[in-house]
């Protein structure tokens, strides 16, 4: 292995190890020990549909500050979650459709607000998307698809526990969950796309280092989040 590719593969290894760690915070633990009632899940996956919209806004502000490969690298992704792909409806749509299944009134999404504290992470992910360097920003973007892969998360990404902890405290399969059983597939692709820029990018240590800042600053926000979850559907709020 050259010199080159042994510290790309250290950084890779540092990511991983971020990514799995998240599964070791409080906040993490408390989101896979909640139990799903119908109203827990609806509030839940209501709020889910604005971090997924909040998604299109920060990578939309990433792609236009980055270099010319990288756009195209990111609307191969971005294509998919905005437009869907082979039949396959658009990532908001499909939140939308798992917030109905579970019960919640057909239509009435667009009259659904974040709550303040999803608001608050919502913000703090778009000013890292808007004011870090490009590479940094991307980081803190990717790094969020990291936690959803089964490749990268040992015993499994945060989107198939919490798939599997509906089907057993719902009863609604898990093939049958709209959004969850299309992200345990599409986010094993997107988490490539962090290691397919640094092979291009990150060729110094002040751009490795970028890298893995961001990562970490967003990963401190989604602790966050995924705590306000374990509130949602465990109905504290």
């Amino acid at each position: 292995m050259s010199p080159a590719a042994a510290k790309l593969a250290h950084l890779e290894a540092e990511l991983v190890e971020l990514a799995n760690a998240q599964f070791e915070s409080p906040e993490y633990g408390r989101l896979l020990a909640a139990r799903y009632t119908r109203e827990g899940a609806q509030a839940y996956e209501v709020q889910r549909v604005h971090f997924v919209k909040n998604r299109r806004d920060c990578w939309g502000f990433v792609q236009g500050a980055a270099p010319l490969d990288v756009k195209r690298l990111i609307w191969a992704h971005e294509r998919e979650e905005l437009m869907g792909l082979g039949g396959v409806p658009d990532h908001i749509t499909l939140s939308i459709r798992e917030a109905e299944l579970v019960g919640y009134p057909k239509g009435e999404f667009e009259r659904s607000r974040p709550t303040d504290l999803a608001q608050t992470c919502f913000w703090a992910w778009l000013n890292l998307a808007r004011s870090r360097p490009w590479l940094e920003a991307l980081a803190a973007s990717s790094i969020l698809e990291w936690v959803v892969s089964d490749e990268i998360i040992r015993g499994g990404g945060i989107v198939r526990r919490l798939g599997e902890r509906m089907e057993a405290d719902l009863g609604i399969p898990f093939h049958k969950q709209p959004t969850n059983a299309v992200h345990v597939v599409a986010d094993i692709e997107h988490a490539n796309l962090l290691m397919e820029v640094a092979r291009r990018h990150a060729h110094t240590e002040q751009a490795r280092q970028a890298i893995l800042r961001g990562a970490r600053d967003s990963l401190a926000i989604e602790r966050i989040w995924r705590g306000h979850q374990a509130d949602l559907i465990e109905g504290r709020l």
